[in-house]
Order: C-alpha cells, then structure tokens, then sequence
C-alpha cells in the first residue's frame, strides 16, 4: 500500500548532498551494503521468492522521494527480482562486477531503493551483496533485513525456521513521530538549549589537525582510507578500565581519539559528531530504516591532565549529549547554519561511527540455511567528514576503519592522529587496570 508522508530531517539533508553532488556531476553511493561469500548449494528460485517476500514486509525499501516538495512516498515501487551476474574470467573480474552493481545508483524518484546482488561462480560459491538506499536504511537494519532474509529463504527452501517477529513499529511512523516531536514547543526549546550549549562550536564542529591544507571547494570523492585491528586482548583490558568508571571500552576509545586531537589541533576545546542508533524504544528493534543519527559530543582535555580525571569529565559530557540525542542532527544545522543543511559540510569534522557487538545480539542471527558465510570485500561511497572513524565490534576485537579527505589531509597526517590514538588506548589499558 502507497504512502505519503513528508521526509525526515535525515532524508531532506541527505537528498539535498545528493543533488548538490549531482550539480557537480558526481555521485555517492550512499548505500547501506551486506557483501558476503556464501560457501554451499543456493536455490536461486527459492531466494527471489524469499526477496520479493522482504520487500514486502519492508515497503520502505520500496519507497521513493520527491526533493522537491521535501515528500516521502512508502511502497510506491513494486518488489524487483534478485540482480543475477554472470562469473567472469576471474575473481578480480568477479568483484569489479558485484562492485559495479552494489554502487550503481537508486531511482530516488520512483524507487525501489534496495537490490539483491548474487554471483555464483560455482556451485558451491556464490558472492551476494544486499544494498539499501541508506535513505532507508542503517548498520542496525542491515542485520534485520539479512535475519528476515535468511529466515524468508528457509521457508521457501523448505527449512525449519522459526517465525519472524511483528514489526510493532514502522519507519514511517516513526519518522511521523520526530517531525511533529521537533516542530514542537518542547523541541524548538530542546533545540535552542543544545545550541547555545555548542556556540562556538558549530552543529558541524571544525576540528583541523596538524597538517590540515585549509583547501576550499574541496572534492569530497577524492579521498583515502586504511584500516586497524584491535586484538581482544586489548579490547579485554579496556574494557575492565572503563567498567569501574561506569564507561564502555568504546567510551574510552571515543576519549582517546579527542585526547589525539587535542594533541594534534592545539585547541582547547574538542569536537567530534557520535553516531546515535535512535533505538531505544524496543518495538524499533525488528524494523529496518534510517534511524541512526549524530549528535556533536565536545570535551575540554586541557582542563584534565590526569587521565581518570580527564575520562571522569569525558563520561559526563557523554551523558549530557546523549540527553539530547533524539533530536535529528539536521535539525540543529538548520538551527545554527541553515545555509549548512543539505550541503556538504564546509569545515573538516570528525566523526566516531561505532557499531557494538551487541547490535547484532538484540535482533539475533539466524544463519542462511544450508550455506556458510564470509564477509566480501567491497568499498561503497565516501563520507561527508574531513577524517571519519567507523569502529565494528566482534567477538575477537575491534576493526577500525579510518577514511579522510585527501584535499584536506595527507595520509602521513591521519595516521599520526591514529598512532597517538593508538598509544594512549594501550597506555590506558596498562595503567588503569583494577
């Protein structure tokens, strides 16, 4: 069933990016992509059933968008068959074909905004990518949709599977939801209190480092990415650091990327944007949509030259921003830079984008019956932020990837940020044991 209603504060910003992008002749495959190595028999058939079965308990990925009138339209396409490719002449040919198809772009207008991705290259392998539009889509809801999959698939498969769960609590509702919470007393006061908290600061905090060009009119698809692993051990540590603190092995991680740039900038004050999950109700928890959102967390180490003295203050500002973080990011730009909404950022931020292990325990693994998986590498678009951290939790660690604006930074630059990054959090785990 069709239905229309006026996009988020998330959707109007991002659609904005994308058609500024486009004035330039560029595009950002903003997507929310899942590319697995799938080791085992798969009955084509029975998964473009089960696909065409998810997109239906899911017509937000069947969704278009009007820029214009700023409208979003849920269930406006009809579900599409999985994308079949044909095995090259070898594994490199193979990639570039599934990365040619996870990257190709959405028909925002009419939709529908996901795709299904296979490549069998036997029968005993096959690559698989699952791509939403992230307009309707985040890391949270990729491990919904590949549960409901999996499960969907066992069905048609013939497999024994447990019954999915209801969605108690649509996207759209929810969307429903926040723009009459913002367009509220309440949220025109909650907005004015958060912006006077970051004057001086910005919705969009600057926070060059050493080495920063100051270039303008930068090309925010020219840049450079490398990636770090955190073994368990350490990860182990930090966490028995932080728990006495009442913080999370993440919360330290997040306080030793400001110490590094505090380091690195000089300044007193440091910013970075933190990604919020915005799932705190529990009927949000089997829904997939774009739920996740930013909130600027700002910290003064100067004032703290001891650590427990600094991750004290760090844990309060961590509070103090959390209060707040219901409110759509987009939103405070428009409060504080409304010619900043829909842009491409101006100054060179920096963000930490965590992904914890426990989003994956609360929606739950059900594995694709009959065949095993294996993650596929495949890099999809770029972020709008000078340096941007993603951290993904598992049970043997923590990747880091680390992605930066090569008009902005050299390489040389943001692995110093990592290196001084990296020493603390080891300093840390050694010293503040119990």
């Amino acid at each position: 069933m069709r239905e229309s209603l006026q996009a988020s504060w998330n959707h109007r910003h991002r659609l904005g990016q994308t058609r500024e992008d486009a004035e330039r002749g560029v595009f950002n495959p903003h997507h929310s992509t899942l590319p697995l190595k799938l080791h085992g028999p798969l009955d084509l058939d029975a998964l473009n059933r089960a696909w065409h079965a998810m997109q239906r308990r899911h017509p937000v990925l069947l969704s278009g968008f009007d820029t214009d009138a700023a409208l979003w339209h849920v269930g406006s396409a009809e579900p599409q068959d999985v994308v079949r490719l044909a095995a090259g002449a070898s594994e490199e040919d193979d990639l570039a074909a599934v990365h040619a198809a996870v990257i190709e772009p959405f028909d925002l207008d009419h939709g529908p905004v996901s795709r299904l991705v296979v490549l069998p290259r036997s029968p005993e392998e096959t690559y698989f990518a699952m791509v939403t539009e992230h307009l309707v889509s985040d890391g949270w809801s990729l491990n919904v949709l590949i549960r409901d999959l999996a499960a969907l698939y066992g069905r048609e498969s013939g497999a024994r599977v447990p019954e999915l769960p209801a969605i108690e609590l649509p996207f759209q509702e929810f969307v429903r939801r926040q723009n009459l919470a913002v367009e509220s007393a309440a949220g025109q006061a909650a907005l004015t209190r958060v912006a006077a908290r970051l004057e001086g600061i910005g919705a969009i905090p600057a926070m060059p480092i050493d080495g920063f060009t100051g270039a303008s009119n930068i090309r925010y698809e020219q840049y450079g990415e490398f990636t770090r692993r955190l073994p368990q051990q350490l990860c182990r540590d930090l966490g028995a650091a932080a728990r006495p603190l009442r913080m999370t092995g993440l919360n330290l991680m997040h306080a030793a990327l400001h110490q590094a740039l505090f380091r690195l900038s000089g300044r007193p004050t440091v910013a970075t944007t933190l990604s919020t999950a915005n799932r705190e109700l529990p009927g949000l928890n089997h829904t997939a949509g774009w739920f996740a959102s930013k909130t600027v967390l700002a910290s003064e180490p100067g004032r703290f030259p001891e650590a427990l003295d600094y991750l004290h203050h760090f844990r309060e500002r961590v509070l103090l921003t959390l209060d707040d973080s219901d409110l759509p990011w987009p939103a405070l730009i428009d409060r504080m830079d409304p010619e900043a909404v829909g842009r491409q950022a101006k100054v060179p931020y920096v963000t930490f984008n965590a992904r914890p292990i426990g989003m994956r325990r609360t929606v739950g693994e059900i594995a694709i019956p009959g065949v095993r998986t294996a993650p596929l590498r495949v890099s999809v678009g770029w972020h709008d932020a000078a340096i941007a951290t993603f951290w993904d939790e598992d049970e043997d660690g923590i990747t880091v990837s680390v992605m930066f604006k090569t008009d902005w930074y050299a390489a040389a630059d943001v692995l110093a940020l990592w290196n001084t990054v990296d020493t603390l959090l080891h300093r840390w785990a050694a010293e503040l044991r119990p």
